[in-house]
């Protein structure tokens, strides 16, 4: 087994610097991201398919592209990826996340796992690895991974609802990892406490403190959800000028941060219907959106093709 564990290993340093992207699975459940970085190191997990499962989660060094520590887990397990952009983020603190793959759609039971990276966890063959190394949580019902409290006291999910095979909505809830239980009550803009959130998860950005998670949702209606991962709060802005854009690729849209942090950015990567440059600019401390002045205006998206 010990052969079998170092050759997986070394595959996965082979695929480390391969591109991230989501596996979505049409549920809601938005599947693996490919990498998660921390640098100067680079997370990646690889659970081939064999008759008893396990999984490999290996650190890369990116200053030289050496592994330079490993894992293995029994089972199936990966990144979660929160975005359909690929974005991950699960890692705070040294503490990574990792989730199980559902057998069923929707699944009745959701698997969580938090890695303790600053121990190495030894092959049963050479010793006993530490207890506390690896914590496992199972929670009945179809939760998805969403954000990690910058002390990796508090994972927040993604409760998905459904009517059937259908999803209906969701909610964002709060776990204690410490007891491993779900907080009581959903978190929701206090201003909105009786709209259910619905839409796909696009792109994520966090602030430079990792306090505060960033979320672009799309479908009937775009909008920020902005998640106080310290305090348990969220805020919903939405952003119906981008829904006035009436862009073809919705799911080309992406955010970023301002370089002091003081705004998130929306642009497009598709510049056929929207112009190279920021669409909007949402203020991380008002909430306020400030919108182009091309926008201001009243001109179309792609005005400047007209030059």
């Amino acid at each position: 087994m010990r052969k079998g564990l170092t050759a997986i290993a070394t595959l996965l340093l082979a695929l480390a610097l391969a591109p991230a992207a989501a596996r979505a699975d049409g549920f809601g459940l938005l599947g693996a991201a490919h990498y998660l970085e921390d640098p100067p190191y680079r997370y990646v997990a690889l659970s081939p398919h064999t008759r008893h499962p396990v999984t490999v989660v290996e650190r890369i060094d990116l200053r030289d592209a050496t592994i330079d520590r490993w894992w293995y887990l029994r089972g199936s397990w990966y990144l979660p990826a929160v975005a359909s952009d690929g974005s991950a983020a699960g890692f705070a603190d040294g503490k990574l996340v990792l989730t199980t793959s559902p057998r069923r759609y929707p699944p009745k039971w959701s698997g969580f796992a938090i890695l303790d990276t600053q121990l190495f966890l030894r092959h049963p063959q050479t010793g006993n690895a530490p207890d506390h190394a690896i914590t496992r949580f199972s929670l009945r019902g179809a939760y998805g991974f969403d954000a990690l409290s910058p002390d990796a006291s508090t994972m927040y999910l993604i409760h998905n609802f459904y009517g059937g095979r259908r999803r209906g909505g969701y909610e964002v809830r709060a776990l204690d990892v410490s007891s491993g239980r779900l907080l009581p009550h959903p978190i929701v803009d206090p201003s909105e406490p009786d709209e259910r959130m619905q839409g796909s998860a696009v792109s994520r950005v966090a602030g430079l403190d990792g306090r505060w998670a960033y979320t672009l949702y799309t479908g009937k209606e775009t909008f920020l959800h902005a998640l106080d991962t310290v305090r348990g709060r969220a805020v919903c802005v939405d952003l119906p000028q981008l829904d006035h854009l009436g862009l073809r690729e919705p799911f080309q849209l992406r955010l970023s941060l301002s370089a002091d942090g003081t705004e998130v950015l929306v642009h497009s990567r598709d510049t056929k219907d929207a112009p190279d440059g920021t669409l909007l600019a949402i203020d991380t401390g008002s909430f306020d959106v400030h919108e182009p002045v091309w926008m201001l205006l009243g001109l179309p998206a792609n005005f400047l093709r007209a030059f």
